[in-house]
């Protein structure tokens, strides 16, 4: 799989050189350590995170749960105003 990522230059030639000084300058340094950085990312950010097997049954209700009694069409016309 190929995962395009744009960052700025500075960022760019600071990461190439950790890649270089950790992996060596050989061919899938940079892969190496891209792969390390975010499977360190992902574990973070997973961490405290409930794993969600069915994402729709997760969400289900928390409209009407915040917000009351409401109607759906009150429920429209008082959060169009997020949308202006």
């Amino acid at each position: 799989m190929v995962l395009k990522i744009e960052f700025n230059e500075e960022f760019e030639r600071r990461f190439r050189e950790l890649a270089m000084r950790k992996f060596g300058f050989l061919k899938g340094s940079i892969k190496k350590a891209s792969e390390e950085a975010l499977s360190e990312w992902m574990r973070y950010e997973g961490e405290g995170t409930p794993k969600i097997n069915d994402p729709i049954n997760a969400i289900r209700g928390l409209l009407k749960d915040s917000l009351g009694e409401q109607s759906s069409v009150e429920m429209q016309h008082d959060k169009s105003e997020w949308f202006k």
